[in-house]
């Protein structure tokens, strides 16, 4: 008996939605909903400025980051991600679990102000894995990733270098997360943007016991300042950076005492 080009459509479509009621991925799932990336988590830093990072998403996290080229020669951050995949394991059905996501890396390009690519994209490798949802509620783990690389930043110190202090470039990191369930199964996240500034010397701070009261203007040039100071997590990231900590992280940079640099 013949069929009509709408029966065989019909039942493809037929098909597809029960493999999809049945949790059959065929090849390559559309992952934008399965894999996310929340939010930058914001480093803890406990006594002996040990840093370390939950995958909490209640926990601090940035909406924005700074990163001062004079400090730093790239900007890194922890990318909290979601598994909305349920889970799949059976104990009684002596069924694995599929829905664990295994973390390959991170994909990034970065845009300027006007919108212009500036940089990549390019990949950076990552590792980890991440659980399956429980229920309704995802489950999350953490990725470190490069959201402007060394070139970039590089090319920045110099332009940067050359303007007033102060001077700001907005950037826009956009980055993919990518990975692969135990399932065998390929899963990307979808395109999240995170803005950055760039700057020379901005995160520099001249704490008032650091200063020497004989010296006009600020400086760093106290003698008998205290010198057990916490280094921040990250330098030349997000926090300030102690003019007293500066020679030490970037000697010869030009911005750690500017009466005498």
């Amino acid at each position: 008996m013949k069929r009509t080009v709408r029966q065989v459509l019909g039942s493809l479509f037929v098909a597809a939605g029960g493999a999809l009621l049945l949790g059959i991925a065929p090849g390559c799932a559309d992952s934008e909903s399965t894999l996310f990336i929340r939010q930058v988590q914001i480093p803890q830093q406990s006594s002996g400025n040990v840093c370390t990072v939950d995958n909490s998403p209640s926990s601090s996290h940035r909406l924005s980051g700074v990163l001062d080229v004079a400090l730093a020669s790239q900007y890194e951050a922890t990318l909290l991600v979601g598994n909305q995949m349920i889970d799949r394991g059976s104990k009684d059905d002596l069924r694995t679990e599929t829905s664990r996501v295994q973390i390959g890396g991170s994909e990034v390009y970065v845009k300027d102000a006007a919108g212009r690519v500036i940089a990549g994209p390019y990949t950076v490798p990552s590792a980890g894995l991440i659980d399956p949802a429980s229920g309704s509620n995802p489950s999350y783990g953490t990725v470190d990733s490069v959201l402007v690389d060394s070139v970039t930043a590089s090319k920045l110190a110099s332009e940067l270098g050359a303007l007033p202090r102060g001077t700001i470039r907005r950037l826009t990191a956009h980055v993919k997360v990518f990975g692969r369930t135990l399932g065998g199964t390929d899963v990307e996240s979808g395109e999240w943007q995170f803005p950055i500034d760039a700057c020379f010397g901005c995160l520099v701070s001249y704490p008032r016991e650091a200063d020497d009261p004989n010296i006009a203007g600020p400086d760093c040039r106290n003698p008998s300042a205290e010198s057990n100071i916490p280094t921040p997590c990250s330098p030349g990231q997000d926090d300030p950076v102690d003019c007293r900590l500066c020679h030490g992280i970037a000697p010869g940079s030009g911005v750690c005492d500017p009466v005498v640099e």
